[in-house]
Formats: C-alpha cells, sequence, structure tokens
C-alpha cells in the first residue's frame, strides 16, 4: 500500500495505534520517556506490518500528526505541526493561527498580530509550556516567533489542573524544536524575499537551524541553535469619515462628518531571533535540558494624517444619500476650513530573552517528576514625536463615501506648496517599559500501571514572580509659539505624502519629514521654547507592579466501562494565590493644580479551579468528550496603575482627554463547558463537532465615559469589570485527504471548518458586546501533496463585530464589516534536499471597512500590501 487515506484497503487496528504513536511522538506530544514504555509493544507489531507500513510526509504528516493530537488529548485541542523541521505554511505564528476552528485573527501594519479564541481576547500564550512575560503583557507577542523555530503549535480551548492558569478563552502553546525530535544530525536553511506591492519593496530573510545529538559513556547529549532574521517593510492606507455630527443651518435634522482624512502608514520593521536548546540523558531514568530564546525587534514608522474640516455654514451646499438624513456631498466655498497635515513617527525598540533549565527523573516503574526554573527579561522603548502642520484653502468639496470612504479636493488651490502651510504643534512623546520574572514549578505523577479504575495520579506546585514598570514623557503637546519660521525655510523639513492606491480626491500633500523629525529633535524643542533634550516623566503614568503567585494542583486519570463503551476521564483542582503590590500616583487638586500623590495598594486573592474530563470511545473511530472547568485571567499590569493622565486639549486637533487605570480592578472569572463529537474515519479524516459555553464575572473592559475633573470635561478611558457575561457557540471542523481517487486527483485535501458564536456583557442592567466577537466565521483550505509538488489555497472569512463599545463615548459601537482574507502557496521540491515555495499573502487585495454605528456612516476603509514571497529551503 503506498497511499494513507480510506481507499479500498483500510489500515487495520493495531496499524491506527502504531501510526498514532508515530505520529505523536514525532509532533513531541510523547516524550522518548513515554515511548520507551511502548518500546517492546512497537516491537512486536513491526514484522507482522512490515508489508503494509505507511509512510507519509510533508502536508500529509503535518496532518495525520495534528490529528492524533488532537484525537489522543484530555482537553479540547486543535494543532498545527510543522511540514518538516521549521518547515509551515505562513511565516509567524500569529498568521498560522488564523487557520484553526474558533480562532480569528487581525493583519496590520505589516503582518498578524492580534489573536482572539472564540471572539475573545483572554488568552494566555506559552513558549514551551511557560510564561514569557513581557514588559507590556502578560502574554507572548506571537509575531515575534518566526515559524521556521516551531516544531508545532497547540490551541487549547480547554485547561487542565496542571496547565498555567490565565486563559478563560483558552491556551496558545508554542512548541520550539529540541535535539532528541531529531534521530541524528538534522541542519536546514532557508533564505527567502518578499514583494510588497504597496510599499514597493523587496525585503530579505533568512534562517537556519542545526541540531545534532551523540552517545557515549556519558549517555546521550544533544544541541540545537537556530537563527532567524527578518525585514519588512509595509504601508497601510486608510481614509475616514469622524462620526457624524448635526449640520449647523440645516433646515431639518441633518446629519454628516465634521471631518474627512487620510492616515498613510509606513513601516521598517527588523527582527532578530535565536533560539537555543541542549538535551543531556545520562541514563534511561533521567533527563535533563537547558534552552533559550531571544528575539529584539527595531521598528521605524511614520504615519501621515491629514484632516479635512468640512467647515459646516449656512451656505454650505450639500446633498443627502437617499432615503436618509446623512449628508453624501458637500461644498463650501470661502468657508477657510481647518485643515491640517501631520507626521506622526514613532520609533520601537524591544527585547525579551528567556532561558530555562530543568529534568525529567523516571524514579522507578510508577515515579516520575520533573522541575523546571525559567527567567524572562523584556524591556521596550518608544520615541514618539508628532509635528502638524496648518494650511487654509479656501474651499473644499466632500464626498462621505466614494470608492468606500471619505473623498475631498481642493479646487483651485496648491497643495503640494509648501508655502501654503505653516507650523502648528507639536508632540514630544516617549515611553518606555520593564518587565522580569521568575518561574519554577515542580511535577510529580505516579501511575499504577493496572487496568483498574484509577491510571494516573499526578500533583505538582508553581511559584511565579512578575515585575513591571512603565512611564511616559510628561505635557508632551507643545501648542505652536508665535514667529515659527516656515516649513519652506527648514531645509530637509518638507515631504511630499506617500502615494495612494486608490483615488480619494486629494491625491498628496505636504508633510513634516520623519527623517528630518528624528535627527532634529533639540532644535525642534529650540524652536517650540524647550530646553533640549528629552522632557521628564509624567508621575501619573509611572507605576511599579509585583504579582507574586503560588499554586498548586492535583489530577487524576481514570478509566472504565459503561456498556461495552470504554470511557477515560479525568478531575482535578488547581489552586492559585495571587499577591499583588501596585505603585503609582494618584492626583490632588490644589489651586487648579493636579499634584500627584504616591499611592500603595496590596491586594490578594485565592481561587480554586476545578475541572474534569470526560471521553467515551462511542466506537473505534468516534470519539464523545465532555470537558468543564473554570479558569481566571488577571488583568494586564497596566490595567492597575492608579494614576490618570490628562491631556488638556486644544490647538483644534485633540479634545481634552484622559487614560488611566483601575487599582481595584478583579480577577476575570470564567466558567467553560465544551461538549464534542469527534469521528476519525482516516489517519488524515476526521470531522468534528464542538459545543461550547462560557459564564463570565468580573469581565474587564476599556471604555471611554467622561468625567468632569476641576471644571474641565475629560473623555477617559480606563479599564472597569463587568457584573456577568456569557458567550455560546459551536465549533465544526472537517480534514480529509482524497487518496482513494484516481492517479493526480489523489493528491487532493480538504481542511474546513466554521464556528458560530453569540455572547453578551451585563453591567447594572445595561447589555453591550464582547469587542471583537464575530457571530459567524469559517475557513477553508484546499491542499495538494503529489510527487515533488504541493499547495495550498487558503480562503478565511468572518462576519461582522464590535471593533469599540460606546465609540467616543457618542453612544454607538464602531463595527467591523466583514473580513475576507485568500492567500496562495506552491512548493516544489528539486531533491530530498531542496525545496522552492512561491507564496501570495493577501491574494483578493482585502479592504477592511469600519462604521459608526451603521453602514451608512462610515468611519475607515483601510488597503494593505499584498505580499508575494518567494523562499529556497535546503535541509541536510
Amino acid at each position: 500500500m503506498n497511499d494513507t487515506g480510506t481507499g479500498a484497503v483500510r489500515p487495520s487496528r493495531n496499524l491506527k495505534m502504531k501510526l498514532s504513536v508515530a505520529a505523536l511522538a514525532g509532533a513531541g506530544i510523547l516524550s522518548s520517556a513515554s515511548v520507551w514504555a511502548q518500546d517492546a509493544q512497537v516491537a512486536a507489531e513491526q514484522q507482522a506490518t512490515a508489508a503494509t507500513t505507511v509512510v507519509v510526509t510533508g502536508v500529509r504528516r503535518a496532518a495525520q500528526s495534528a490529528q492524533a493530537i488532537k484525537r489522543n488529548s484530555d482537553e479540547v485541542i486543535d494543532s498545527i505541526v510543522a511540514e518538516e523541521a521549521g518547515k509551515f505554511p505562513d511565516k509567524n505564528v500569529a498568521e498560522i493561527l488564523g487557520r484553526v476552528s474558533g480562532v480569528q485573527i487581525r493583519r496590520e501594519y505589516g503582518e498578524a498580530a492580534n489573536v482572539v479564541i472564540r471572539g475573545l481576547t483572554g488568552l494566555v500564550t506559552l513558549l514551551n509550556g511557560r510564561e514569557v512575560y513581557t514588559s507590556r503583557d502578560r502574554s507572548l507577542y506571537l509575531a515575534d516567533i518566526p515559524t521556521t523555530m516551531l516544531q508545532r503549535v497547540d490551541v487549547y480551548k480547554t485547561q487542565g489542573a496542571e496547565m498555567v492558569e490565565g486563559g478563560t478563552a483558552g491556551v496558545i502553546d508554542v512548541r520550539t524544536a529540541r535535539p532528541f525530535d531529531f534521530k541524528g544530525f538534522s541542519a536546514n536553511v532557508q533564505g527567502r524575499v518578499e514583494n510588497r506591492d504597496k510599499s514597493k519593496t523587496n525585503d530579505p530573510q533568512a534562517s537556519g537551524t542545526i541540531s545534532n545529538r551523540w552517545k557515549g559513556d556519558f549517555g546521550e547529549i544533544g544541541a540545537l541553535l537556530g537563527l532567524s532574521y527578518q525585514k519588512g517593510n509595509y504601508h497601510d492606507e486608510v481614509t475616514w469619515n469622524s462620526p457624524p455630527a448635526a449640520v449647523l443651518g440645516a433646515a431639518s435634522p441633518v446629519t454628516g462628518p465634521f471631518d474627512l482624512g487620510h492616515v498613510l502608514y509606513q513601516g521598517k520593521r527588523e527582527r532578530t531571533a535565536a533560539n537555543w536548546a541542549f538535551q543531556w540523558r545520562p541514563n534511561r531514568s533521567l533527563e535533563m535540558f537547558a534552552e533559550g530564546w531571544s528575539t529584539r525587534i527595531d521598528h521605524d514608522a511614520q504615519r501621515q494624517f491629514f484632516v479635512s474640516g468640512q467647515a459646516w455654514s449656512p451656505n454650505t451646499q450639500y446633498t443627502l444619500i437617499p432615503g436618509t438624513n446623512q449628508v453624501a456631498t458637500m461644498t463650501s466655498v470661502n468657508a477657510n476650513p481647518f485643515t491640517l497635515s501631520s507626521t506622526q513617527a514613532p520609533n520601537d525598540d524591544s527585547e525579551t530573552h528567556q532561558g530555562a533549565f530543568g529534568a525529567r527523573w523516571k524514579v522507578n516503574d510508577d515515579w516520575t517528576i520533573t522541575t523546571e526554573l525559567a527567567r524572562t527579561n523584556s524591556k521596550w522603548k518608544q520615541d514618539f514625536p508628532i509635528l502638524d502642520l496648518l494650511t487654509s484653502p479656501p474651499t473644499v468639496a466632500g464626498e462621505t463615501y466614494r470608492n468606500g470612504g471619505g473623498y475631498f479636493t481642493y479646487p483651485g488651490y496648491d497643495m503640494d506648496n509648501p508655502a501654503n502651510y505653516r507650523l502648528h504643534t507639536f508632540f514630544d512623546n516617549w515611553s518606555n517599559a520593564r518587565g522580569q520574572s521568575n518561574d519554577w514549578r515542580v511535577d510529580a505523577t505516579w501511575n499504577p500501571g493496572s487496568d483498574g479504575f484509577l491510571k494516573e495520579l499526578s500533583f505538582g506546585m508553581r511559584l511565579a514572580e512578575r515585575k513591571a514598570s512603565y512611564q511616559t514623557q510628561s505635557n508632551g503637546q507643545i501648542l505652536a509659539p508665535a514667529g515659527l519660521p516656515a516649513p519652506g525655510s527648514l531645509p530637509g523639513f518638507a515631504c511630499q505624502s506617500m502615494e495612494m492606491a486608490n483615488d480619494y480626491g486629494l491625491a498628496s500633500w505636504v508633510t513634516p519629514c520623519a527623517s528630518y523629525m528624528h535627527a532634529n529633535m533639540d532644535k525642534l524643542r529650540q524652536l517650540y521654547g524647550r530646553p533640549a533634550g528629552k522632557g521628564p516623566a509624567d508621575p501619573f503614568s509611572l507605576y511599579t507592579n509585583q504579582e507574586d503567585t503560588s499554586a498548586l494542583y492535583g489530577k487524576t486519570k481514570f478509566g472504565f466501562t459503561v456498556g461495552g463503551v470504554p470511557v477515560e476521564g479525568t478531575a482535578g483542582v488547581r489552586v492559585v494565590r495571587t499577591e499583588l503590590d501596585v505603585n503609582g500616583f494618584s492626583g490632588i487638586w490644589t489651586n487648579g493644580v493636579l499634584n500627584p500623590v504616591a499611592v500603595n495598594r496590596k491586594t490578594s486573592t485565592t481561587d480554586a479551579l476545578p475541572n474534569l474530563t470526560l471521553k467515551a470511545m462511542a466506537t473505534e473511530d468516534v470519539v464523545l468528550r465532555l470537558n468543564a472547568g473554570k479558569a481566571i485571567q488577571r488583568p494586564a499590569f497596566a490595567d492597575f496603575n492608579p494614576g490618570t493622565t490628562y491631556n488638556a486639549g486644544g490647538g483644534g486637533t485633540v479634545d481634552p482627554n484622559g487614560n488611566g487605570g483601575n487599582p481595584d480592578l478583579k480577577p476575570i472569572e470564567g466558567t467553560n463547558v465544551d461538549v464534542a463529537a469527534e469521528w476519525y474515519f482516516a489517519p488524515t479524516g476526521s470531522l468534528t463537532a464542538t459545543l461550547f459555553k462560557h459564564d463570565f464575572k468580573n469581565y474587564v473592559i476599556r471604555r471611554q465615559d467622561f468625567e468632569t475633573v476641576n471644571g474641565t470635561r475629560y473623555l477617559v478611558e480606563r479599564p472597569r469589570n463587568m457584573e456577568g457575561g456569557e458567550l455560546k457557540g459551536i465549533e465544526l471542523a472537517y480534514r480529509q485527504f482524497y487518496d482513494f481517487l484516481p492517479g493526480w486527483l489523489n493528491g487532493f485535501g480538504l481542511e474546513a471548518n466554521y464556528t458560530y458564536m453569540q455572547g453578551r456583557l451585563e453591567d447594572r442592567g445595561i447589555e453591550s458586546p464582547f469587542v471583537n466577537m464575530s457571530k459567524n466565521a469559517y475557513n477553508i483550505v484546499a491542499l495538494y501533496e503529489r510527487g515533488p509538488w504541493s499547495g495550498r489555497l487558503a480562503y478565511n472569512w468572518r462576519s461582522k463585530f464590535v471593533d469599540t463599545y460606546n465609540y467616543r463615548g457618542l453612544g454607538f459601537d464602531l463595527i467591523v464589516d466583514p473580513i475576507k482574507t485568500a492567500d496562495a502557496s506552491i512548493t516544489y521540491k528539486i531533491n530530498d534536499k531542496i525545496g522552492v515555495t512561491l507564496d501570495v499573502e493577501n491574494l483578493t487585495d482585502r479592504k477592511y471597512n469600519d462604521y459608526h454605528g451603521i453602514p451608512s456612516n462610515p468611519r475607515d476603509i483601510r488597503r494593505y500590501d499584498r505580499v508575494i514571497g518567494l523562499s529556497m529551503r535546503w535541509a541536510l
């Protein structure tokens, strides 16, 4: 038999078990120690099955391994496994997760970044089962992990008692390779170049991994080193409408945007990453390891804003969108509308490093003990100058919705002439953050080796200490003083805006050069009456927090038979005590001045998190599951900051606003139930359905509300707990390779999944939606693999969702239209060691649209790069 699947020859039960063991071992789900326990059984089968051994490679092997992980897991899980060492269909972890049922991603600023599970952001991301606490967040930023380092990615929809707490939505565990994952020497090198159509760049990327293992009197040792470099330029463009407002002078109530505008994003991101691992097995009972991971990101960007004030007045002429009271077109003559050009130029640098070492000791046939100690350090800094220009065209003509967005022109006025502009507000912004964590755990497992009810008992302890600090500048906004020079008189200051991909009226304008701003910051400070050097830190932004957690868990595995149906299950509880020490500043108004007052807040909570799983083998190929448990999610450290930073606004560009934290936040509690039915009709064929329900308490949202402080009305954003909420839905998934088809047709395969969700949050009798939750979402991936050729065509769709609840405190939600994404790739293997891949991201040149409450009040239309990548991979 040469193929796998549902052909005429059906794999035997023994062969299926052998394939599952091999797939799990290859994917790393079984450690070498657990494979030892099955050595005798597998060896006995080898002779009997030698004539029918199935060999699968590439895409099929990855699908088979992922399916075996899902089938054998106690939890509800979906996995993505490398086709070969370090070979995945996408270039970072966030992008490949977009193929998983129940997972949605958002792509902007040149890459996929934001990941939600079942519409929820409350997930914990782990690296090799451990937290990577960063300076700004509790979790690993998934886009920072190049896929060339990976062995697999596991997406847990439910949590076991032994798993690190923190994910009410789920857990994403990113697994990097170790040297014992390979039979011996292994190495691969990959080079790639990306062409991006809107940024008009060709960017290089390179990565490589080398691994080996040796045997001797010392036992067996292995070493692995991986390096990766990625450079990516990007160009995103946005045209926008401001929220609808009443049109002055209208005979009847008429609404229209007060402003229209453009935002052009250009950035360059350089990401360097490395991972290493060392394993030593002095004997069959003991294994020790040390491993680490580091990444550095240098991200320089500029955002060119243009704001067109529509200058509504009694002599403004306008038309309405048919059937509405909303403005469609307008023309205002001799109105001197507020017209602003601005360059925002953030430069970000960040580093994260993690090291860990541990051991696994098989004490005897019944007991196994594991332990691990990890240390993480991270730092981030940002310089973020903003400089505004004003101009005064006498006439403006606009359309609120043309080519999908706002359209405006200035008849008879040269917007490309620097002489028509003057310097306006200057923002001298900077921020930095640091984070450290120490994490130690020990686990013990007792396996009685019997066929009785009790199959396994495990328990363990984890201690973790996390520290974080953050600060930003004080009074970074500087209004324009009198006597500023003309922009055209400053050599190198004025640039023409970037080219736009579509026609929205104004095609180009004058804007400050980002390179000039960074090179001449002290000169700009001098022009605006500030001393040289960065300004002092805002005390209300400063916080230093420490969080200590101690956790104990116990878990048992059991099994029994009901009516001839085998049932496996687990029951466990995790008890976590959290102690939080928050230090920051609040404020007291004295004689009209807000003075900082130091605040220290210490809190502690103890949470018990029970978990139960049941898995029934209804038939040889059908698995039924029930999973129920409780989870908690702690808010981000910045959310606890007791300070509030107030911005007085002014200059026509910024309204009075504020941003603050809430030291009294409670952790989010989630009670989760999943019921699943899974049919595995072939080694790479399955049909699964999962019903889920999440009930929440103390769910945290960030929202904007107006607050009056010392007589001034500020729009302040801060986090707060909601009283309750629920989310429920269903996930359906299908996978199959059509090996039973004749000839070249048996190379085809299909993966498809669909998720339906509905949910709500409640607080004081008021319901609000979950942000980022699409009611409907699906993925379809067409696969092909035969001979040296393999390829895939992937299409992702998600329905509309709420981006921001109660947008700007105006009483309506900001809603995002359905998002559609298509990607494709094709690979040709020149020989067993060399392969070439051509891939296209954003095949259909997707557009992102959102609107203010109703579709006829649009906000943004966004366009992104189409990326064509060509890579060559050499594996030794």
